[in-house]
């Protein structure tokens, strides 16, 4: 990374979809200052991983020859959620929160629609992180800034991950206008901004499977009016 370039490592999946038959939807994941941050947090994850992966097998045999399956949130035992919640306390997680009741049927109606909402609420998550870290001074506003940003491998219709790079950019260097509101929301970034942005799919990657986790988390305990609960979470939105 080039000398005065700030890295940000981002990490998101999902857990339950934007629908009229789903009470709700949620966006969550997990983040990191730098690669020598992120290498760490891999390293303890895989330990963690590597520690019940053979619970979850239908061999339960270790040291065997078969391929783990995925861990994912829908399956995994309480006791070891437990100790994943307790491991991620000290890493900067998010998540946001969205009440399908509370959208309007225009959008529910079309999943072209339903997929462009889907954007906006993850490019206002993006933002919102991105603002916590300049309050805290975590990042600098005026300083060259270059982010991993992914996500999700999804089926992208209306070339939506162009789109949707392209409205992070804009947003965060340029501003935006809302003009069904006659509003405009100003830059939060002065300097160059560089997004890298990729879907990958959970199967292959430990950071996605944690956003899954911590997602998943996040939804069930949303269904149970307990999301004050989940102290892990450093950010949390809740929409619309």
């Amino acid at each position: 990374m080039t000398k005065n370039v700030q890295e940000l490592y981002i990490y998101i999946d999902d857990s339950g979809v934007i629908h009229q038959n789903e009470p709700c939807a949620v966006y969550g994941g997990i983040l990191f200052l730098n690669m020598v941050e992120k290498d760490i947090f891999i390293k303890k994850y895989r330990k963690f991983l590597n520690g019940i992966k053979c619970k979850y097998c239908k061999y339960n045999v270790e040291n065997c020859h078969h391929k783990c399956p995925e861990i994912k949130d829908t399956l995994m035992y309480n006791l070891h959620k437990k100790r994943l919640m307790e491991m991620l306390k000290n890493e900067m997680c998010f998540a946001v929160i969205i009440n399908n009741q509370k959208i309007s049927k225009e959008i529910l109606n079309k999943k072209s629609s339903r997929g462009r909402y889907r954007d906006y609420t993850q490019r206002i998550l993006i933002k919102r992180i991105l603002q916590k870290l300049i309050v805290d001074q975590k990042i600098n506003p005026n300083l060259p800034l270059q982010i991993i940003l992914r996500l999700d491998k999804q089926v992208n219709i209306l070339n939506i991950e162009r789109n949707f790079l392209n409205d992070l950019i804009k947003e965060f260097t340029k501003g935006m206008n809302n003009i069904k509101y006659f509003s405009y929301f100003p830059p939060i970034f002065h300097s160059r901004l560089n997004i890298d942005l990729k879907y990958l799919n959970s199967k292959n990657h430990v950071l996605i499977q944690c956003a899954d986790i911590i997602a998943g988390e996040t939804r069930r305990y949303y269904l149970k009016k307990k999301v004050k609960e989940l102290t892990f979470l450093k950010l949390i939105l809740y929409m619309p």
